[in-house]
């Protein structure tokens, strides 16, 4: 299981639409196709089976390509003469248009002629998957994009995914099943918490992957990492857990210990299924699914706590399964190292907090780093401060909660995040938070929330020690959670480098103004000695929730989408879609008048009541609102987290930010 930091799990984003999920290196999926369209291009026919080319035209012979390579195919060989085509590698070509009047399309797919208007056609009819192609009236398709290592026409096949490395080592134990099968793995990921804690917690949007070749070990230390570099192993098969924690892993290689790694950003683990049966579904048991307790089982992310008098986050970090042995001081040798800031220890000798936040050098070593509140608004030491915005800019994650804001308020740029409030004058001794469900991490901790039965209301769960510490949160950061009684913010997070570029940040910072923990731990007292017994309340699965997000590998920044108006795209009619995810409306003709009625999108009346209406594949969307040209509203699909609808700066297809 892989989480961020934790060999592992992680849960952040919502919508869960397999996240970059790795293609097969060398996978077999081409044996599980089973289309006429792709057959007969993979057999060297007409890539687009059209029985409307004229004599002696030919789409191109794919058998005649060099194994592994794609060969773009002329207008020419295709038998184009006009209009927008696709060369089958992923490239556009321009075929030219028709003279007056005649029709791109009218009797024969691309070619011109005097006729009735064109009836475009889509990427399934011609059995394309990728790239861009000619719907045949001299409009452009969009078909798809492959994931790596697949390219568009890699294996000689015109507009279908594929890679011309070699198939080795597990691929090769992949097998072909019957129209509708497949060989199949399902399971649920919990976390490692232990009975007389409670029923463990399900893992959100944790990587699940059959690896192709070994898994390396973690680099130590801080880095700066985007999602992928720390996952290993070439991923030969992999889907993402949703809210629930379940996943479907399909096209999995039959045969006794098949390895499978379950990840959350650095939090990891690899174990050995005995036996999958070809053509079939293999239920893993929650023994093999759940996450690392220890060392000996997988990997934890390294972390730091300086523990505070006012909120016991190491108690959560135990409640969430981690062994008590992994808690140690720093010259130990567990995955959670302790430091005494004002509240509890792990005996004699164990350092103060100064040790950790006064040293680059001691920050460098850490994955995570938590900062508890110490019961007062403690001053903290510039160059401290200023330490601590060197570790999360170089990749670090941070955690703090109430009286920790003395970390944040008065350094630059943490500073600039958020408008600080130092007074807690006023707060209740209980509230109702309310989750921020207009972005995609919202959307995932609420529907989280409300998997582990945490929520009292929609979107909505009960918090105890309310503080008011924040009136706001600037633009570039991201609340998570307000206070339903005044709106104030109370948990909110931010990526870091602050004010950098997207791509270039890696670290990230969580502040709840909340206790997480209702406890008073002195300083002598023992952990876990002052930990409270029983289940989780709803505030520490929030915390458990948010230090899984932490410690994943993808920064939850607000997407990099920018929504089109109906005259940005010409659509003078109908419902359509903003390429972000969201509909937009572009009015009504009037009769006898029709949208469509001659032309896609537009009022017209020559042709009225004969548009065809356009699907969400022919007009390249795979997410979003939508419309078909024809009047008609027409739902494209969710994007699954961490990918958001136009995030990745092309509308109404699925991305990254």
């Amino acid at each position: 299981m892989i989480l961020s930091r934790w060999r592992r799990f992680a849960p952040p984003g919502l919508a869960a639409v397999v996240v970059a999920i790795f293609a097969a290196c060398g996978s077999r999926s081409d044996l599980l196709v089973d289309d006429p369209l792709v057959d007969a291009a993979a057999d060297g026919g007409d890539a687009t089976v059209d029985a409307d080319l004229p004599d002696g035209a030919e789409a191109g012979d794919a058998g005649a390509d060099a194994p592994g390579a794609c060969r773009p195919r002329s207008c020419a060989e295709q038998g184009f003469q006009c209009g927008a085509n696709g060369d089958g590698c992923g490239n556009l070509l321009d075929c030219g248009k028709c003279p007056p009047g005649e029709v791109c399309g009218a009797q024969a797919y691309s070619r011109c002629a005097k006729g009735p208007p064109c009836k475009p056609r889509n990427c399934t009819d011609l059995g394309f998957s990728c790239g861009p192609a000619g719907d045949g009236c001299g409009g452009v398709l969009q078909c798809g994009i492959c994931q790596w290592p697949d390219s568009c026409g890699g294996k000689g096949v015109p507009g279908s995914c594929g890679n011309s490395r070699p198939c080795t080592n597990l691929c090769l134990q992949q097998v072909p099943c019957g129209p509708g099968a497949t060989t199949t793995i399902t399971g649920t990921v919990v976390a490692g918490t232990l009975p007389a804690f409670g029923a463990p917690d399900p893992i959100y949007n944790a990587l699940v992957y059959v690896p192709n070749a070994p898994v390396a070990p973690f680099p130590a230390g801080v880095s700066c990492n985007h999602c992928g570099v720390d996952v290993s192993g070439e991923p030969l098969v992999a889907t993402n857990t949703a809210a629930n924690g379940t996943f479907t892993l399909t096209n999995v290689p039959v045969g006794s210990n098949i390895p499978l790694v379950i990840q959350l950003g650095r939090w990891r683990r690899v174990v050995t299924i005995p036996t999958v049966t070809a053509c079939g579904t293999t239920a893993l048991p929650p023994a093999l699914t759940r996450m690392p307790r220890n060392q000996a089982e997988g990997d934890i992310p390294k972390m730091a706590i300086a523990t505070g008098r006012a909120d016991g986050l190491e108690c959560v970090l135990m409640k969430m399964g981690i062994d008590l042995a992994e808690f140690t001081q720093p010259s130990g040798t567990g995955r959670v190292h302790m430091y005494v800031g004002n509240g509890a220890d792990l005996g004699p000798g164990t350092p103060p907090a100064s040790q950790l936040t006064g040293s680059s050098a001691a920050l460098a070593g850490y994955d995570m780093v938590l900062l508890p509140c110490e019961g007062s608004p403690v001053a903290k030491i510039p160059t401290q401060q200023q330490n601590l915005v060197d570790y999360t800019s170089a990749g670090g994650r941070l955690f703090t909660t109430h009286y920790s804001y003395t970390w944040l308020h008065n350094i630059a740029p943490f500073s600039s995040t958020a408008t600080f409030n130092g007074s807690t004058t006023g707060s209740p001794a209980t509230t109702t938070g309310i989750v921020d469900t207009s972005f995609l991490g919202g959307q995932a901790l609420s529907a989280w929330m409300g998997a582990v039965g945490a929520l009292s209301g929609p979107d909505r769960f009960p918090i105890a020690e309310p503080r008011h510490n924040l009136d706001a949160v600037a633009p570039s950061s991201q609340r998570y959670v307000s206070d339903s009684a005044n709106g104030k913010p109370l948990q909110y997070a931010f990526p870091t480098p602050v004010g950098a570029a997207p791509a270039s940040q890696c670290g990230r910072v969580v502040f709840g103004t909340f206790h997480v923990v209702s406890a008073t731990l002195t300083n002598g007292t023992t952990f876990p000695a002052a930990c409270r017994p029983g289940p989780m309340t709803a505030q520490e699965k929030d915390l458990e929730f948010m230090l899984l997000d932490l410690a994943n590998c993808i920064p939850d920044v607000p997407q990099n989408c920018t929504p089109r108006t109906c005259a940005d795209q010409g659509i003078s009619c109908g419902p359509a879609g903003d390429g972000c995810g969201s509909p937009i409306n572009c009015g009504a003709c009037t009769p006898p008048a029709t949208c469509g009625g001659t032309t896609n999108y537009q009022c017209g009346t020559s042709d009225a009541g004969t548009c065809t209406p356009r699907t969400c594949v022919s007009q390249g969307f795979n997410c979003g609102a939508n419309g078909d040209g024809c009047g008609n509203a027409i739902a494209c699909g969710a994007c699954t987290a961490p990918e958001t609808c136009g995030g990745g700066g092309k509308p109404g297809v699925c991305g990254k930010p």
